[in-house]
């Protein structure tokens, strides 16, 4: 008796599990999502490019290294940057793209996120 009732009780307790995972799933007006948090590392400025906090720029892996572009001009280079950002860059086709947060004209660097 026991054993019948559980098989037959089976599938409507399925159904309230899937429910309770829809309205987990759901958002509401208290619903908090994650922000975007990018990564971001220290660039050199190549040559003389001008730079400008909040310029859109193409990251592009090469040769084990990161080089921001701003068209078809390299304007910095990530000499060393951390492992995760270049496995990253490679797992997303070896491109990503980047914005300048931050430019110090004085040291030739620039703090690029990338999304």
């Amino acid at each position: 008796m026991g054993a019948d009732f559980i098989e037959k009780a089976t599938p409507s307790f399925k159904k309230s599990w899937d429910r309770a995972r829809v309205v987990l799933g759901t958002a509401d007006l208290f619903t908090r999502s994650p922000d975007c948090a990018p990564r971001s590392a220290e660039a050199d400025i190549i040559g003389d490019a001008r730079l400008k906090i909040g310029d859109q720029l193409i990251v592009e892996a090469q040769d084990g290294s990161l080089i921001a572009r701003r068209g078809n001009c390299d304007v910095a280079r990530f000499t060393n940057p951390p492992l995760g950002l270049l496995q990253a860059v490679n797992a997303s086709c070896g491109i990503a793209k980047g914005t300048v947060e931050q430019v110090h004209l004085f040291a030739g660097v620039a703090e690029i996120s990338l999304c």
